[in-house]
């Protein structure tokens, strides 16, 4: 594997922008990444007041 291009790459919030680090041409923002929203949902299942005061809201619910 290439040297990432972002001295930090192992910072990055997510698996995709720590592979667009690495990959010329790859836009983090057009990819969707699910490990985001199972984030937010282990949030909302484990702190459920605390995620209805600091994340958006749930479209499902």
């Amino acid at each position: 594997m290439t040297s990432p291009k972002e001295p930090h790459a192992r910072m990055t919030p997510n698996d995709i922008e720590t592979y667009a680090s690495y990959v010329e041409g790859i836009d983090p923002a057009r990819y969707y990444d699910s490990q985001v929203e199972e984030v937010k949902a282990a949030a909302r299942k484990r702190w459920p007041l605390l995620a209805d005061v600091l994340l958006p809201p749930d479209p499902e619910r």
